[in-house]
């Protein structure tokens, strides 16, 4: 029997589970389990989706070893299960995948993440760039698309830019750890008053020949 839950990474290699977890909808699907032990009616609730809906990929979670019951609360009738992810972290390696997943799965997250961007910062421009966009040509010879900066940016709390950038190894690693630092400080769901929540993108990557 799995044990109940592990604050330490979990590596996985059964299919059922490698399956599962290669599969944006069950991922979801299980987040909620992942922070903390939850009836089914209290993370159906919290992923917004049915009860009955959720009960088939509990289900599944529980046969691949992914999930478990935590506990039981007694109650008139019949009683409620808890269920709770047998990790906060799973780790699949490459060898345990099928060929071409982690691509595909890769490709469906980033997918996801970036409509999400992508329309929030189409929105925001319609909201705060009102000179319209900006074409010119960038100092590696190509072009840069953007908008119009307002002359206050701090009422235009939105910002996009996508190019190229010429590092050292040490000036990579450096933004490297910028970026980090950034996730690690900001990444948090903090609560205080005054706090909104941003949708942000970053990647850094070395240039391959022909892109």
């Amino acid at each position: 029997m799995p044990a109940l839950h592990s604050n330490e990474p979990l590596v996985v290699r059964d299919h059922l589970a490698v399956d599962l977890l290669l599969n944006l909808t069950a991922t979801r699907r299980l987040v909620p389990f992942m922070h903390s032990e939850h009836t089914l009616g209290s993370a159906a609730a919290l992923l917004e989706v049915p009860a009955s809906s959720l009960a088939y990929w509990v289900g599944r979670f529980r046969k691949a070893g992914l999930l478990v019951i935590s506990r039981v609360q007694p109650r008139a009738g019949k009683a409620i299960p808890y269920y709770r992810a047998t990790a906060a972290e799973y780790r699949i390696p490459f060898e345990a995948m099928p060929p071409g997943a982690s691509e595909s799965f890769l490709e469906g997250g980033r997918r996801h993440m970036f409509e999400r961007y992508v329309a929030a910062a189409d929105h925001a421009a319609e909201r705060y760039f009102k000179g319209g966009l900006r074409i010119a040509g960038s100092p590696d010879g190509g072009v840069e698309l953007g908008f119009v900066e307002p002359d206050d940016v701090r009422s235009a709390p939105v910002t996009e830019w996508w190019g190229t950038v010429s590092l050292t190894d040490d000036e990579a690693a450096e933004v490297h750890r910028i970026m980090e630092d950034v996730h690690t400080r900001f990444g948090r769901d903090h609560k205080e008053p005054g706090r909104q929540r941003y949708l942000m993108v970053m990647g850094l990557a070395p240039r391959q020949r022909g892109t």
